[in-house]
């Protein structure tokens, strides 16, 4: 859930993103083992919060820079009934931002958002001028990332005060499936990844042999992994990288059941793209480590160093030469394998 204590009328309005038709989550079991979602969405929030950032320009209509400095709030709230806990919270200046994920249509989702929109309006209330309490509702978003029909471009309630008011209370929502592998990397919605394969849910829940389909699904991930790759290079970002693709294949494995061929294909197309990344992270520990050693004997030496070093430890993590072979010589692979110690 985002929560936002920004200018009051900014909204998730219509986007030009393509839309598929795609079979409807509702018609699938989609409570049982749900945390699996909510897990790897918090993992993305605490370990790369980074991507959230184009994620709340996406909703919000804002313009921060991915380096923007930002602060992580904690994520629960304690009430008189019990503790509300919330997905993500970031502060970035004076504005507060908090994202629901959500895999299920839910028609009392209104009145959760409502719960924890009054949770954080009331723990950053505020007292203004002329000794009046200044209580700012944040804004709220909900990213559904399952296939659902019929949703509305908000949740919406009527909320009735004593004196008469009636304010409308909206909370935007945002779908995953509108969001192309295209679009995903135009917009910088990488957060979006691990959720792509959901497009393909009812499908491969029902151990679908469609060729067409099974094609189209392995060249979706065949483009995540090129565009993955390319960024990668282009930013030297390898580890967080290589983290995503962990997360892809999380909640791929979960999906696909295991029977069905198209795990192996696309473990094929994901796992390739790790050991590359894998293989960079440990070059550059290793390029570290060769030149602290080299410092004193120059830094040619230091660099062959680090690329023994780096083919020490994939040997270690128990990579195989073919693999290591990739991207080092044969020289190199068994000058580090002479030269590593006897395991006791």
């Amino acid at each position: 859930m985002i929560y936002t204590k920004g200018k009051a009328g900014h909204y998730m309005g219509n986007t030009d993103i393509s839309v598929n038709t795609l079979p409807d989550a509702n018609t699938e079991n989609t409570t049982e083992h749900s945390t699996i979602f909510d897990d790897v969405f918090r993992t993305i929030a605490q370990k790369m919060p980074q991507l959230l950032i184009p994620l709340i320009n996406e909703v919000f209509h804002t313009s921060y820079s991915e380096k923007e400095p930002f602060e992580q709030l904690r994520n629960e709230h304690y009430e008189k009934f019990g503790t509300v806990v919330t997905d993500s919270i970031i502060r970035i200046g004076s504005h507060i931002y908090h994202l629901e994920c959500q895999s299920t249509k839910d028609e009392t989702m209104v009145i959760r958002m409502f719960e924890y929109d009054i949770s954080i309006a009331l723990e950053h209330a505020s007292f203004a001028k002329h000794a009046i309490w200044e209580i700012e509702f944040p804004q709220s978003c909900v990213l559904y990332i399952r296939n659902h029909r019929s949703l509305p471009d908000f949740h919406e309630a009527i909320v009735k005060f004593t004196d008469g008011q009636k304010i409308r209370y909206r909370v935007p929502i945002i779908q995953a499936k509108k969001y192309t592998v295209d679009r995903i990397f135009e917009k910088r919605l990488l957060i979006l990844l691990p959720y792509h394969i959901l497009r393909y849910e009812h499908f491969l829940k029902h151990n679908g042999t469609d060729l067409k389909k099974v094609q189209h699904l392995l060249d979706d991930f065949r483009e995540i992994n090129r565009k993955l790759e390319e960024t990668s290079e282009k930013e030297q970002k390898s580890h967080l990288y290589m983290d995503m693709i962990v997360l892809i294949e999380e909640i791929a494995d979960y999906i696909i059941p295991e029977d069905n061929e198209i795990r192996k294909g696309l473990g094929e197309i994901m796992g390739g793209k790790i050991l590359k990344l894998r293989s960079e992270e440990l070059l550059e520990l290793g390029e570290a480590r060769g030149e602290a050693r080299g410092e004193a004997r120059g830094r040619l030496t230091g660099l062959h160093e680090a690329k023994i070093d780096a083919i020490q430890n994939m040997i270690d993590l128990g990579l195989t030469r073919e693999q290591i072979l990739r991207k080092y010589s044969p020289e190199e692979y068994e000058e580090a394998l002479r030269s590593m110690p006897e395991k006791v």
